[in-house]
């Protein structure tokens, strides 16, 4: 049975200096490297890729909020575990409000 590749982008209302100083917890024990905008990580049986946009603004009247398009690309990685992965990055970058 062949695992597919799971691709995806979303905006995180960061800037490159806010990835970069989170990135290491968020991707716990696995292995990875940093080159240029890029991180490659072994996760689990497979590989994680991840790009990591321009930092953009969007304006809300007088308010700047900072913002980055990250791309994932998982090959090889089960399903379950791409979710599981996901989950615990999402929770390390996950800031504060209510």
């Amino acid at each position: 049975m062949s695992i597919p590749v799971i691709e995806y982008s979303r905006e995180m209302g960061l800037t490159h200096d806010d990835f970069w100083r989170l990135l290491p917890r968020a991707m716990g024990e696995h292995v990875y490297e940093t080159q240029g905008d890029n991180v490659h990580a072994k996760l689990y049986s497979g590989s994680l890729h991840i790009h990591l946009g321009p930092t953009q603004e969007r304006r809300i009247a007088s308010v700047c909020l900072p913002y980055s398009v990250v791309s994932f690309r998982f090959e090889d990685v089960e399903p379950a575990q791409q979710q599981a992965f996901k989950a615990y990055f999402d929770l390390r970058f996950q800031r504060g409000g209510g």
